[in-house]
This record gives structure tokens, sequence and C-alpha cells, in this order.
């Protein structure tokens, strides 16, 4: 046997034991069904690894498994995956760190969303403070909409920062990023869309209180 081929199968040996660790769960089972479906071998053994560092790190596995069947459904590379898998989780480990000490799957996925766009880092930091008790993947989701179609990153930060503060609720904040996508749709700008509707919304809302206390946002 060619030792290119004995590296191979040595490798696809310990990719496979990778998939049974992950096999421990109902979920780990799931992923090692859709794994395991990855027909080409160098990119089966690129995404083993990726969600083994990932698990070691204390990541989410599931948005890099995602992305890599992305990539995989694109017909992109093995090169290509493991790239994009090997970004995506520095974002994911970024995200948690600054989401700590105690951030959820959807919010260390938004997170990292939210990172790619262009967010900063102060800011994550500074929407987990305004509410340390209770998830904030909805706010880190609408920000990342509004950061992605082009509001300043600054402006839209300050104006999800405030309505936080100010006890905004899930769902007029998920109505202000339809309010402004529509706008923008209609020819406003971006910023003047996020000044109309955000006004709009802080108007309707109590002045912030003296002192954070996390406690759970209204529904």
């Amino acid at each position: 046997m060619k030792k290119n081929s004995l590296n191979t199968h040595v490798t696809l040996a310990a990719a496979g034991a990778l998939l049974v660790a992950f096999a421990g769960s109902r979920a780990g089972a799931q992923q090692e069904a859709r794994v395991s479906a990855i027909r080409d071998d160098a990119t089966r053994i690129v995404v083993v690894e990726q969600l083994s560092l990932a698990k070691e790190h204390g990541v989410p596995t599931e948005p890099l498994l995602s992305k890599a069947l992305e990539g995989v459904a694109k017909k992109a590379s093995s090169a290509s995956i493991r790239t994009a898998m090997d970004n995506l989780q520095k974002r994911l480990r970024k995200a948690n760190d600054l989401l700590a000490p105690s951030a959820s799957v959807d919010e260390v996925s938004a997170g990292a969303d939210a990172l790619y766009v262009g967010v900063h880092d102060k800011t994550l930091r500074q929407m987990r403070q305004a509410a340390p008790r209770r998830s904030i993947a909805v706010e880190l989701g609408v920000l990342t909409e509004l950061v992605a179609r082009k509001v300043p990153e600054a402006k839209a930060s300050k104006m999800v920062l405030d309505l936080m503060a100010r006890g905004a609720t899930g769902a007029q904040l998920t109505a202000l990023n339809s309010a402004v996508q529509n706008d923008v749709a209609a020819g406003l700008t971006p910023e003047a869309a996020l000044d109309r509707h955000g006004r709009g919304i802080l108007s309707l809302l109590p002045p912030p209180p003296g002192v954070t206390n996390g406690n759970p946002r209204p529904r």
C-alpha cells in the first residue's frame, strides 16, 4: 500500500473514532449521521476535526456543521470549507468569551454573526452587562440585521443599547428591524429609517431605571 493511501486510511480511522465520541447523545447521533453523509473523505475529516476542536473549547458545534454542509452543497473544496469553519470557530470563541459567563448556544451563534458584520467587541460586552441574567439573542440578531443593512455600527449599537435600557420587548425590537427594512426598500437611508422608528419606540417606553437589575424582559 502506498504511503499516501496508508495516511488517508489512518486519518479516516481517527475521524471515525471522533464520530463515535460525538454520538453520546441524541443530538450527537444526529450530527454523526449528517457528517457521515459527506461523501468526500477529505472534507469529512476536516469537518470532524473542526467539530472536535469546538467541543474541546466549549463552543456550539451546530453552527459549524451548518457552515460545512453549506460548503458541501456548493461543492466547495475541503480547503475552502476548512477556512470557513476555522474563521467561524474563531468568532464563536470570541462571542462566547464576550458574552460570558453563561451564554446560551443561541447567544453565542448570534454573537458570532454580529462580529462577522462588524459589531465591536465592546458592544457585545455592554449588551451582556445590560441583561446579565436573560438571553439577548433577539437583540443581537436585530443589531446584526441593522448593521448588515448598512446602518452605521455606532448608530445601530447605541439605538439597541438605548432600547434595552428602556425595557423594549422582543416584539418591539423585531418590529423595529422590519420597519427599517421596509423604509430602506422604499428609498429611505438606513440611518434615517432607524432614527425614525427607533425614536418612535423610545417615546412609548418609560425612562431607564437608575440601576440595571437584569430582570427578564417583558413579553
